[in-house]
């Protein structure tokens, strides 16, 4: 349903079965953070004609990785409700959906069509409700792995694979990844003007770093790790090996510093690492959070 009645937009409310949403595309090595899929849905929305008045978010955010990145909160950041479910059963998400829902129906008269993402079956009564109150409902789906039985009782169904191809002028993560540019330029530029005092260079590492700006940035470890695997490919950041304690360890310096360390007989050329395998650092972190949610 695409249409404008009165010429006015047609206001929507958005519920999110996050957990199965998360954990699908888990499976696939994408967020949605990374896919701006927030921003995408406003924006889808206005081009057809959608008014957006409420995104509710409903997920266990004690899962590991959502909890260490503080991702409650950055979702609340994007003006989006969250509702955690933690220790409530299995099906605690679908029932507080149907509730939330329902009450929305009944004391708010201005949500002209609710919108439901899941793949579960288990919301088609909550479809037949929804449309047995003079209200459209329509149904976003995360990958193939939808039922069928669920589409059928939609007025719309529309993939989440569809929502993410809409162009916006830039991602939440873009913030956040300037943010980090900026810090990280800043740590190495101070780290210099302490060695020229003290002749002692403090290794920006990269396990180091990966962990702690989890925190700092409110992303996953794995997507902290795309972030530097996106710089990297852009050339904008090189890795090198150094001894700590006899140890080896992988470390990282903006790539436009290479010539003023090597200069400064902080780096060699040797110790570069030109091929840095920084997919495979992504891939493993990855691997950890899904084995985790198996």
């Amino acid at each position: 349903m695409d249409g404008i009645r009165n010429h006015e937009p047609v206001n929507v409310a958005v519920f999110v079965d996050y957990e199965n949403v998360y954990k699908c595309l888990l499976e696939q090595n994408q967020n949605m953070l990374r896919l701006a899929f927030f921003e995408k849905l406003r924006e889808w929305c206005r081009i057809h004609g959608k008014r957006v008045v409420k995104i509710a978010v409903y997920c266990n955010f004690d899962n590991t990785d959502l909890h260490e990145s503080y991702h409650q909160s950055l979702l609340q950041s994007y003006g989006v409700e969250t509702i955690h479910t933690a220790n409530q059963g299995k099906n605690y998400a679908d029932l507080k959906i149907t509730i939330d829902v329902l009450t929305s129906i009944y004391s708010n008269h201005n949500i002209d069509e609710f919108f439901i993402m899941s793949n579960d079956k288990d919301m088609t009564p909550l479809l037949n409700v929804i449309r047995a109150n003079k209200r459209n409902v329509s149904v976003i789906t995360t990958g193939d792995q939808y039922n069928e039985a669920l589409i059928a009782f939609a007025d719309e169904h529309v993939r989440l694979e569809e929502i993410v191809k809409t162009e916006i002028p830039h991602r939440v993560l873009d913030d956040i990844i300037d943010l980090y540019w900026k810090k990280f330029n800043k740590y190495i530029e101070e780290k210099i003007v302490e060695f020229d005092k003290t002749g002692v260079f403090k290794e920006y590492a990269l396990e180091y770093n990966l962990k702690n700006e989890v925190a700092f940035s409110k992303i996953m470890i794995y997507e902290m790790a795309n972030v530097l695997l996106d710089l990297y490919r852009q050339g904008k950041v090189l890795f090198y090996h150094y001894l700590y304690n006899g140890r080896p360890y992988v470390a990282m310096l903006p790539a436009d510093k290479k010539d003023l360390l090597i200069h400064k007989g902080i780096l060699t050329e040797d110790a570069i690492l030109p091929d840095f395998d920084m997919e495979s650092v992504v891939q493993t972190k990855y691997d950890y959070y899904k084995r985790l949610n198996d």
